[in-house]
């Protein structure tokens, strides 16, 4: 039994320790995003978030690791099990809950759209504030990790009023489900776990704006909510990670030789695209030993990674505007093996030359001539346009 509830809750999207990656763009945005003043909200925002509790009660908190940040709780089931959520939502406005990689019935659903349901099938969409709503998620075997699987998938589980702004307002956590016997209440097969969310936090979309610019604000009058540069400054860019900015996600520690699962998913919109990069360390995914993946929005990912060289190192996303770090410490060095291969040389030029982008001269889709009026590549690589005309000198 899980007892989850809905909470107001004060989220910082914290000042910045700067790690030396691109000073300029984290300047900048820093300016942009987290200076506090007449009309900034800053770095510090209302959100609703979901909280794990003992009982029935809802007075016992059972506390959750802090680089989770906002997430809520993981809740964690293993195939044939039944997840079964107690919510009691004590915000301010309705909300919900709905899952990710796991069977539900129509009552159990937690989406509110125009289903043509009634009573107890509608009566999941959405719960009031105040009352409270049990769901229902069997996990089935249709839903299992396939057997070349890692034996806990990612997946995840939020309000689903609004779900972008239920989303961006902090209702959202992690949900694994694990091959049976492999995950229930404690991960046994790997020595650390954690859980990444990339996302760019967009506050503007959030249910609490209005309270965030009235409470943080020194002159909320002189907020103007549709001015492009106080859109941006809610707008936590470069992606937060589980909410946080400029490497304050708290850092992981680990041990060298010991085992890690790393669970992350991407949220969001077109901004969202991010490409996630293990400094020092790789790691396998789906099949395949890497050190980048790629997360696209509601894209979810389980990684697993030996760790193997000691230091402090970085997970970063690599999209040039979006680079912040996640420092990981890696400890007990271990002496690495003396390389048996050859060494191979290769001897390397950069050499200029005249690199022509259409050499036949013809637009090979169309067969018009490059240079044909009206046309895009006429007006792209057409001499009479640009003086270089298909031709580029470049470094090779």
């Amino acid at each position: 039994m899980l007892c989850l509830c809905l909470v107001p809750s004060t989220f910082p999207f914290c000042y910045p320790i700067l790690l030396l990656l691109s000073f300029c763009i984290f300047h900048e945005v820093f300016l942009t995003s987290l200076t506090h003043g007449p009309n900034r909200i800053g770095s510090l925002y209302k959100k609703a978030v979901y909280r794990h509790y003992t009982d029935e009660t809802y007075s016992t908190e059972i506390p959750k690791p802090p680089w989770l940040g906002f997430l809520g709780p993981i809740l964690r089931a293993e195939v044939g099990d039944v997840i079964v959520i107690h919510l009691k939502n004590f915000a301010s406005r309705p909300y919900s809950l709905h899952p990710h990689g796991v069977f539900y019935n129509k009552d159990s659903e937690g989406a509110l759209y125009p289903d043509g349901t009634s009573g107890r099938n509608k009566d999941d969409d959405r719960v009031p504030p105040g009352k409270n709503y049990t769901y229902v998620w069997p996990v089935r075997e249709e839903y299992a990790p396939a057997p070349a699987d890692a034996n806990c998938l990612t997946w995840v589980y939020h309000s689903h009023i609004d779900a972008p702004k239920d989303i961006c307002s902090g209702l959202i956590g992690p949900l694994l489900v694990c091959k049976e016997g492999k995950g229930y209440v404690e991960k046994t097969d790997v020595d650390h776990e954690f859980v990444i969310m990339f996302t760019l936090v967009d506050e503007n979309q959030s249910w609490y704006l209005d309270e965030n610019i009235r409470h943080f604000c020194t002159d909320p009058d002189s907020v103007d909510k549709h001015d492009a540069v106080f859109q941006r400054s809610n707008k936590m860019h470069g992606e937060s990670l589980n909410g946080y900015l400029f490497g304050n996600f708290p850092e992981p520690d680990m041990c060298v030789g010991e085992s890690v699962s790393w669970h992350l998913f991407g949220m969001g919109n077109e901004i969202d695209i991010h490409s996630i990069y293990f400094y020092g360390n790789t790691f396998i995914s789906r099949g395949h030993r890497t050190d980048v993946v790629n997360l696209f929005p509601a894209t979810f990912l389980t990684t697993e990674m030996i760790v193997e060289n000691p230091g402090k190192w970085m997970i970063t996303c690599q999209v040039s505007d979006h680079l912040q770090a996640v420092d990981i410490y890696c400890q007990n060095g271990t002496s690495h093996p003396k390389m048996k291969g050859q060494q191979r040389h290769y001897f390397i030029a950069a050499e200029k030359i005249l690199w022509d982008y259409g050499p036949q001269g013809y637009n090979k889709f169309s067969g018009l001539p490059l240079n044909a009026s009206g046309s895009r590549c006429g007006d792209e690589l057409a001499k009479e346009s640009y003086p270089f005309g298909s031709r580029t000198a470049n470094i090779s």
